[in-house]
C-alpha cells in the first residue's frame, strides 16, 4: 500500500476542473448565485459522479450533462469509471443567461 502523506491532496483528486471552468470560477465578475451552484455541484459530483438528473450526452461516449441548481444552467463533464475512484473532467459550462 502506497503512503501519499507527502502528495498534496489535488494530485489525487478525481474531479479535474478545464481551465475554462477555473478561469469562470476565479473571475470576480461571475454571479455569486452561479457561482454557489456551481460549488454545489461539484460537491454532489464528489459524492455520486452521476448526480441526481445528470444525463449522458448523446453521441459523445463518456460525457454527461446536469442543471445546476435554481436553473442557473447546465455542466459538462466526462467520466472515466475504469478507475476507482472515478475520475471525472469537468469541461464546461453553460450559462442559463
Amino acid at each position: 500500500m502506497s503512503d501519499f502523506s507527502d502528495v498534496p491532496d489535488d494530485e489525487h483528486d478525481p474531479i479535474t476542473l478545464s481551465p475554462v471552468v477555473e478561469e469562470f470560477l476565479g473571475d470576480p465578475d461571475t454571479p455569486a448565485d452561479v457561482f454557489s451552484a456551481v460549488v454545489a455541484f461539484l460537491i454532489d459530483l464528489r459524492q455520486n459522479a452521476f448526480p441526481h438528473l445528470s444525463l449522458p450526452v448523446p453521441g459523445r461516449p463518456g460525457m454527461h450533462s446536469a442543471p445546476l441548481r435554481r436553473d442557473q444552467g447546465l455542466v459538462e463533464y466526462a467520466v472515466n469509471e475504469g478507475s476507482d475512484p472515478p475520475q471525472i473532467y469537468v469541461s464546461r459550462i453553460l450559462r442559463a443567461d
